[in-house]
């Protein structure tokens, strides 16, 4: 009896230490784990960094239409390099999971022989040796993580992905007129429009106008959220202050597959120049303005704009004034990488009308934030109840300006 107590007792002795044996090992395999997903999640985070400091900047691979589809801000980059192929080189993907190795991320980063463009970052200086290294183990990380996922990676919905590599136009003017793109949210853009007074046909004594006087507007707009954005500018002539707030209401091929874009700006102006026995406050002095933009883009390069306008006290310098509804028309066509023609016609449909319907004519050139616009046009209106009316020098006389525009994106 006891000799059988004795063998019970030892059979329960060995099955507790076999469970206290296999806890210890279950414990220190969870403890593996979870150091190897703490060391995990704190390798992304400074990759994360990475991308920020060096690659997520304006211009680059940040925003809607980020270079070479791209995306590298925290919440993109893992879905943009997953097994997503390159688009330089379509036969190899840009992160390979099952093959770290052959990552081209990395042979980019390194400025490996066989890619194809130059190191990235391409504008900026290259990343440290510290730097690559933990690009590098990130990749390899994946590895052990991939199983299941990228498949799931693989099948993300297109429908969330633009029609089309490249927006349909640089600025958010494309020369007055109001386009459908907008900034980023949380982005600020900052404008610089410039219009030379005299006309080119002042000759050289007056250097085709660039020694004349000149009319200038600076605004800052800021991004609200991907689809709207709020501005705010002043203008040299009358003194003039705008707030305007655009909202993009469809998007081409991506609401609903509409085969066009749409955006609504609305505004209102101030005009604070004094005036002998009027007062800055008197109703002719404020003003509202609408304006409809529709886009179609037919491809990477060419797109058309429409866009029906109204501004209500358009001639405030009479009592009473008037308001003018007019039709704008125009187009952008990008001959070679970043540089584009640009053009627009304005012409008054009903209401106050200048002495000419509005136009301009020009190139247009996109260098990372940046865009740069140089034109000839026949108003010198900056602000939208200002271009609406038309201009004053008429084309068949041979007469209009030079202007320009600058937009940079922070």
């Amino acid at each position: 009896m006891k000799h059988r107590s004795r063998m019970v007792f030892v059979f329960f002795l060995l099955l507790v230490l076999t469970f206290v044996a296999f806890d210890v090992r279950l414990l220190a395999k969870v403890k593996e784990e979870s150091v190897s997903q703490s060391n995990m999640e704190s390798l992304t985070d400074r990759v994360e960094k990475i991308f920020r400091k060096s690659c997520a900047i304006s211009g680059c691979h940040k925003g809607r239409y980020p270079k070479m589809m791209l995306n590298l801000e925290p919440d993109k980059f893992r879905d943009s390099l997953i097994n997503i192929s390159s688009k330089e080189m379509s036969s190899i993907p840009l992160v390979n999971a099952e093959e770290p190795e052959k990552s081209y991320l990395l042979k980019k980063i390194r400025g490996e022989k066989g890619i194809v463009g130059g190191r990235m970052p391409l504008e900026s200086l290259p990343l440290t040796e510290e730097q690559m290294k933990t690009v590098e183990d990130w990749v390899w990380s994946l590895k052990e993580t991939a199983a299941g996922k990228e498949r799931r990676i693989l099948e993300k919905d297109e429908k969330a992905k633009p029609v089309f590599k490249r927006p349909g136009f640089g600025g958010t003017q494309l020369i007055n007129l109001p386009t459908p793109q907008n900034i980023d949210k949380g982005e600020i853009l900052f404008r610089i429009s410039h219009r030379y007074f005299p006309d080119v046909g002042s000759g050289y004594d007056a250097f085709y106008g660039l020694d004349g006087p000149a009319v200038i507007l600076l605004s800052l707009g800021y991004g609200i959220s991907e689809k709207v954005m709020m501005t705010l500018g002043r203008s040299k002539l009358f003194q003039e202050v705008e707030l305007s707030l655009k909202w993009i209401v469809l998007e081409q091929g991506k609401n609903a597959n509409f085969p066009f874009s749409a955006a609504l700006t609305a505004g209102g102006s101030w005009v604070t120049q004094s005036q002998p026995g009027r007062d800055v406050f008197q109703p002719e002095n404020l003003k509202f303005n609408l304006q409809l933009s529709l886009s179609y883009q037919i491809n990477d390069r060419l797109s058309f704009l429409l866009v029906p306008a109204y501004s209500s006290n358009t001639n405030h310098w009479e009592s009473p004034s008037e308001g003018t509804l007019a039709l704008g028309i125009g187009g952008r066509y990008m001959i070679f990488n970043d540089y584009s023609i640009i053009w627009e016609w304005l012409p008054v449909i009903d209401g106050y009308k200048d002495n000419s319907a509005g136009w301009g004519l020009g190139i247009e050139k996109k260098i990372g934030g940046h865009v740069f616009q140089v034109f000839i046009l026949n108003s010198v209106g900056l602000t939208s109840d200002q271009f609406i009316p038309g201009g004053e020098l008429r084309l068949k006389d041979g007469d209009f300006r030079i202007g320009f525009n600058i937009f940079r994106k922070f």
